[in-house]
């Protein structure tokens, strides 16, 4: 079984029509998942966008498939949270983040499940947590964020099982997602974003593959993945660069 990914982290709203339309011919031509690991957008933390943020037009243009939320994307406020992400063309997720009361509204899902070429494929949101219950600032925040590995494991524990392709779309930076490597050896790939740290070739712990693509929209990342017995083989990964540097 043969499968190509295509990925991009930490955009920052540098989103440009030439990007754009070299990751829709890249996906179309190579039938490759595009994924996105957060900080697409142009707000800051605390910012509240008067409307839809540009960046979920140009990735819906692009054809995203799923998208971890970055620290960008996230806000202590329901108000705040739902407008940052209102208009996004794509399922976005984030599985270590929870709500203080049920009826908090939560604009990202745990875990996007697809069925493509015939592999069954689970991807796992994790991102950096933001406001954690010993934190001073929690009393202000709706939400509150658990441990991305202890959450990890959890996750895995139900998915692994009925999954072929296991994959971690993380924002919490290289330093992490090697330690989760380590902590989570059943994941397939982690596709990283957050601490700006291009990856190329893509690095293996524990079996596990990890990749980081340039930020700023400089550059994304084909991997061309290989099922030999029960372990994926990263048989070719191309970085595209743009902007006249190479990553």
């Amino acid at each position: 079984m043969r499968i190509a990914l295509l990925h991009t982290n930490d955009a920052h709203n540098r989103w440009n029509e030439a990007f754009v339309r070299t990751l829709r011919e890249l996906k179309a031509h190579h039938h490759a998942l595009l994924l996105d690991s957060g900080d697409c957008i142009r707000s800051g933390n605390l910012g509240i966008p008067l409307r839809p943020e540009p960046a979920w037009e140009w990735m819906r243009q692009a054809g995203y498939d799923a998208a971890t939320i970055g620290n960008r994307e996230f806000h202590i406020t329901p108000s705040g949270f739902l407008a940052k992400t209102r208009g996004a063309p794509c399922t976005l997720l984030c599985a270590n983040i929870r709500t203080k009361q049920p009826e908090t509204p939560l604009p990202v899902q745990p875990v996007w499940q697809t069925i493509h070429q015939g592999l069954r494929i689970a991807v796992i949101g994790l991102t950096v947590p933001m406001v954690t219950p010993r934190m001073k600032t929690a009393p202000l925040s709706a939400y509150l964020f658990e441990s991305p590995i202890e959450t990890a494991k959890q996750w895995i524990e139900r998915l692994r099982r009925e999954t072929d392709l296991l994959i971690a779309l993380t924002h919490i930076g290289i330093a992490q997602d090697r330690l989760l490597a380590a902590a989570c050896p059943e994941l397939d790939v982690i596709l990283g974003g957050h601490s700006h740290t291009p990856i190329n070739p893509p690095e293996q712990i524990s079996g596990v593959w990890i990749s980081q693509s340039p930020p700023f929209c400089k550059g994304a990342t084909l991997l061309h993945l290989t099922q030999h017995e029960t372990r994926w083989v990263v048989e070719e990964a191309q970085v595209i660069a743009f902007g006249g540097e190479t990553p």
